[in-house]
């Protein structure tokens, strides 16, 4: 009997603990649950990073839209006719008509320094179902301080120079798209030239300092002829702001002198860009490759002001814009991009080309070179709107900023 007595009490016992343990359990569920109820019951909408927020009243405002050419088509064009020079201003107007089926481009720009641009474009970027386009463009453009420091890659830094470039061009591009970013097109224009002493005070005018055995073309000029094409394929993901794909093209265009007979020749521009996303697309390595050769027959010569440059914010950012001419040029990029957030980008890039006299010498030898980095502000289509490029070099090092407002 003692037995089964002490078997009773240790099972009331066990029980009673048990029931303790589930009130407990219970308890605290009740707890959470009510803790979770109360959360709930406070919660507030996620909000944006005040800087994004900031930067949508920007994008809202009536200057934004002015700039970008949102209000109702009109825009205030500004930033450089050519990189380096003189800021410039001047109305600009985009408006697509007929669905999009005709787009109208007008720009107009002049800056202190007696430079001036006018521009007139009209594209059809979706014949026959999208399967074909065609665009007209007019371009006067009279630049008062062209930079020129001698020709081929021993030029320098000392022996700048400017001249004054007045050209008019009127072009059309007829095209076709072949297929999935496969698209091609040719090129027929009048390409008027003028070249004069430069405006500078700073700087010698080029005539002076250098004749036409070194810079050919300086003390006469002619008008061209130009016809050619281009094929490009196109496989980027996004082409207003691309983390992956790439695209490539190869330029084939004739240059016939129609007034001297001294100055015809032919041009092939030759572009890579590939784009290789890393950690969910937030980081992109950028790899970018050019070339530009160019060759004459007969005797004939490529005039200094027609020939491939480097230097400047699109090739050899820790140089002077127009640092090197030459009658060919090879140029490498790399660039490693981190998406911030989806309005600010930064980059650290390296720059690597030459110019240089004749095809045999196509290679990496006796390159410049630079480094540096780049801060970019983003619209709402994550398009660059404003960037910021600092290049070091040699020679220094060079400060580039971009307003993406050009047509």
């Amino acid at each position: 009997m003692t037995h089964v007595k002490r078997i009773i009490v240790l099972s009331v016992g066990l029980f009673a603990l048990w029931t303790i343990r589930v009130a407990q359990g219970q308890s605290r569920i009740d707890v959470i649950e009510s803790a979770r109820m109360e959360k709930e019951a406070n919660l507030t909408p996620e909000t944006q990073p005040r800087a994004e927020r900031d930067i949508e009243r920007v994008e809202n405002s009536f200057a934004y839209r002015l700039l970008t050419g949102q209000a109702g088509g009109f825009g205030l064009g500004f930033g450089t006719i050519v990189p380096g020079s003189s800021v410039a201003f001047g109305p600009r107007f985009i408006k697509p008509l007929w669905s999009g089926m005709l787009v109208l481009r007008v720009e107009a720009r002049a800056a202190v320094n007696e430079s001036y641009l006018g521009r007139l474009e009209l594209a059809m970027p979706h014949l026959f179902n999208d399967h074909a386009f065609l665009s007209f463009t007019t371009t006067h453009r009279d630049i008062s301080e062209m930079p020129y420091y001698g020709p081929g890659p021993n030029s320098r830094k000392t022996g700048r120079s400017d001249y004054r470039l007045e050209d008019t061009n009127v072009e059309v591009r007829p095209g076709v798209r072949i297929y999935k970013g496969l698209s091609a097109n040719l090129i027929g224009s009048y390409l008027a030239e003028n070249i004069g002493p430069g405006h500078s005070t700073q700087f010698i005018s080029t005539e002076k300092q250098y004749g036409p055995g070194v810079a050919p073309g300086i003390n006469r000029q002619t008008d061209f002829l130009r016809g050619g094409g281009q094929v490009a394929f196109d496989w980027r993901d996004n082409p207003s702001n691309p983390s992956s794909g790439g695209r490539y093209s190869a330029q084939y265009v004739r240059y016939l002198d129609r007034n001297l007979s001294a100055f015809s020749f032919y041009r092939v521009d030759l572009d890579a860009v590939e784009y290789i996303p890393l950690l969910n697309h937030t980081h992109v390595i950028v790899l970018h490759g050019a070339s530009s050769l160019t060759d004459t027959e007969n005797g004939q010569q490529v005039p200094f002001y027609l020939q491939p440059t480097l230097g400047g914010p699109d090739t050899l950012r820790g140089f002077r814009f127009g640092r090197f001419y030459g009658a060919n040029s090879v140029l490498a990029q790399a660039e490693y991009r981190w998406f911030c957030s989806p309005i600010l980008e930064m980059a650290a890039f390296s720059d690597a080309g030459k110019v240089f006299n004749n095809w045999e010498q196509w290679n990496y030898h006796n390159i410049q070179t630079d480094v540096g980095f780049s801060l970019r502000l983003k619209g709402r289509t994550g398009r660059a709107v404003f960037s910021f490029d600092t290049g070091f070099s040699h020679e220094g090092f060079q400060l580039w900023f971009h307003v993406n407002n050009l047509i």
